[in-house]
């Protein structure tokens, strides 16, 4: 009995193999499919013409139909693994993102407390919002029904791809809502990422990041992403806080330092109110030389109060550290920007009584303003709606792309490319002649 059914097994076997391949080399065709179908009847022969001779007949029929089939329907052209064409192969990581919304509402992941007067906000990371390590993150809320915008610097790193967290000491009205009322589950309105204070990647030399109080937070975002993404680049980080409870991310910052022997962290505390191990003081030309052995040949970013920074400079000029190896931000990025970007109005410059003529390509309207009045009130008195918030070249709502014509656009938040583009912030956007907005 198992010799009279070993050959039909045999020649099934083979028909299905034939059939399986036929199916293949038919590139997912339905198994409905008459080519594909036929094969698979086949396999049934060897059950039915189960003699010598049915089962050689039945072999033959198979192999020419399995080249017939092969003539009368060639099997469709592959597409190219890596083509041009791919919209798969279009879209690699490195694609630079468009940046086309400035802002987005987003949900508050969870709130962790940093020291007695930082938190730090996880939030979901919108679309597009790819940014610089240093770079800020401006808020808008509504407090008593009157929108705020304040901007905090993100202290997460960009390879964090699902969230960002912006780290806020308790100060102020906003600071002090975000603080009182924001939990998990909260929204938040938030512009697109922006600041110039970012991670030296243009150079290679060893890092210094110097940070006093919160300053640690934009500085914390380079450290997080120098670790991951530049390991073989030496980094020291110097760290003012007041109070050992004030050293915000201390555990983490022991971590880093643990586990990446190219890191060196000190911290010193400037009002200790108890007996410590921590170094006391300010952060001084004696410290700078005691944890950085060249710093002549060293990059430096430096964020925090003011004064301390001011001083710093002059000690590092003082240390032969060329001016261009120097960067800095106050933290409290706000109102530092505002006072860097000059937004007061020429209304003593020449000219500035001069009427020049703006139109507004999208709406249709024109109109004669004087060069003492902003492209953005100019707008609003002509009824042509761009979207502002804080109307001091911070936040970036307002940002719109002059297409013709001479501006004097008075913030440094435009990175480069946007400004290459054509693109202006009007609130602190002066005409300099007949202009043509995308508004």
């Amino acid at each position: 009995m198992l010799t009279d059914t070993a050959a039909p097994a045999v020649l099934t076997a083979l028909h299905l193999a034939l059939a399986t391949l036929r199916r293949h080399r038919a590139h997912g065709r339905p198994l409905v499919h008459p080519l594909v179908g036929t094969s698979y009847l086949f396999a049934v022969a060897p059950w039915i013409w189960s003699d010598s001779t049915g089962l050689a007949i039945g072999a033959v029929l198979h192999l020419v139909w399995f080249i017939a089939s092969g003539v009368l329907a060639p099997p469709p052209p592959r597409p190219a693994a890596a083509s041009k064409a791919s919209p798969r192969a279009s879209a690699p990581a490195a694609v630079k993102p468009v940046k086309s919304a400035t802002s987005a509402v987003t949900t508050v992941l969870t709130v962790l407390d940093e020291t007695p007067e930082i938190k730090t906000f996880r939030l979901v990371r919108p679309d597009g919002f790819e940014f610089t390590p240093g770079q800020f993150l401006a808020v808008r809320v509504l407090v008593e029904g009157k929108p705020h915008v304040r901007c905090y610097s993100i202290s997460s790193a960009p390879h964090t791809r699902g969230y960002l967290e912006i780290s806020v000491r308790r100060q102020g009205l906003v600071s002090g809502m975000l603080h009182a009322t924001v939990r998990a589950g909260s929204t938040l309105t938030v512009m697109r990422p922006a600041g110039q204070f970012v991670y030296p990647a243009d150079d290679d030399r060893p890092l210094a990041l110097i940070a006093g109080g919160v300053g640690i937070t934009p500085v914390l975002s380079m450290l997080r992403h120098g670790v991951a993404s530049d390991p073989a680049r030496p980094i020291t980080l110097l760290y003012s806080a007041r109070r050992e409870e004030d050293v915000a991310f201390n555990h983490e910052l022991h971590v880093l330092a643990e586990r990446n022997p190219q890191v060196r962290i000190a911290v010193t505390l400037t009002q200790p109110v108890a007996p410590t191990r921590v170094r006391t003081g300010r952060i001084d030309r004696q410290m700078l030389t005691q944890y950085i052995p060249a710093p002549a040949h060293t990059v430096f970013c430096l964020c925090g109060p003011g004064p301390m920074i001011e001083g710093l400079r002059v000690v590092l000029q003082e240390l032969g550290v060329p001016p261009a190896q120097v960067r800095y931000e106050q933290f409290e990025t706000a109102v530092a920007a505002s006072q860097v970007n000059g937004v007061a109005a020429p209304r003593s410059e020449p000219g500035a009584d001069q009427a020049v003529r703006v139109t507004f390509a999208n709406s249709g309207r024109s109109t004669s303003v004087p060069c003492s009045q902003t492209l953005l009130e100019a707008a609003e008195a002509e009824g042509v709606d761009i979207a502002s918030s804080c109307r001091s070249g911070v936040c970036q709502s307002c940002r719109t792309r002059l297409r013709t014509g001479a501006a004097d656009c008075r913030s440094d938040m435009l990175d480069p490319e946007d400004r290459a583009a054509g693109y202006i912030l009007p609130c602190v956007t002066w005409p300099q002649g007949d202009c043509v907005l995308e508004a």
